[in-house]
């Protein structure tokens, strides 16, 4: 991804956006150095975070509305978990969200991210075209865009849609929680983890488990960094029993 910077004195372009951008907030999370850097010179002194959990720390009180640029890399979830989150935390009416993303992202993934949520979805690639510029004035002018790279295949047939719960469960599996760990962290028993399981199963016509994170992973549901907390969770279960069985 080559972006240049912004060119000295400012274009006409980038005069409009910060214009335009007046009275907004304006948050960056990404570990993406060029996405941090072009936002920077772009904006003065956006809040830049590198987690969802960092970001959330940053945010102000709802109140002035909130521009935010960020991509689905993120290492304690993806882009439309960081949507849900800031948008619960903020106020989904002051809130645009602006997702760059590789592309060569799978259909899935990227119809995942335009349905969850995002407000603007610009690939990596398109960087110094001037499209990122010309999105942020559509999304405070309050219009959606969309990167002409995503444009046609954003129009194919949405797969099954799945409830924000049902997410949340497939999630939850993927980072290596137990049926037990989900039911005591939604304060539900665990027969009602096990049918809501066996309604997911039905519903993505799978027969297990590792049957729907596979669909998960296909659908756009969940992103490979997501099933890395379910490796070193049974990584460090494996090196516990072994601990036991070697000091008996």
């Amino acid at each position: 991804m080559d972006w240049p910077s912004p060119p000295h004195p400012l274009s006409a372009l980038h005069r409009r956006v910060i214009e335009a951008c007046q009275g907004w907030t304006i948050a960056v999370c990404s570990r993406n150095t060029q996405i941090a850097v072009i936002s920077t010179l772009l904006f003065e002194r956006p809040l830049l975070s590198g987690s969802i959990a960092e970001l959330l720390a940053q945010l102000p009180a709802a109140g002035a509305p909130l521009l935010l640029i960020a991509d689905d890399d993120l290492p304690d979830g993806g882009a439309d978990l960081l949507i849900e989150q800031v948008r619960t935390a903020h106020g989904s009416g002051s809130c645009r969200v602006l997702i760059y993303l590789p592309r060569a992202i799978n259909d899935a993934r990227l119809q995942r991210l335009w349905h969850g949520g995002a407000d603007a979805l610009l690939s990596l690639e398109s960087g110094g075209s001037g499209l990122g510029l010309n999105a942020i004035l559509e999304l405070v002018a309050g219009r959606p865009c969309i990167d002409p790279a995503f444009n046609q295949r954003l129009r194919r047939p949405h797969t099954v849609r799945l409830r924000p719960r049902e997410q949340e469960l497939i999630l939850a599996l993927a980072r290596g929680r137990s049926t037990r760990e989900i039911a005591a962290l939604r304060q539900v028993r665990c027969d009602s983890v096990r049918r809501q399981l066996c309604n997911l199963y039905r519903k993505t016509d799978v027969h297990d488990q590792q049957g729907l994170l596979a669909w998960g992973l296909e659908h756009g549901v969940l992103r490979p960094p997501d099933l890395a907390c379910r490796l070193h969770r049974s990584l460090s279960r494996s090196t516990a029993s072994s601990a036991c069985r070697s000091s008996s």
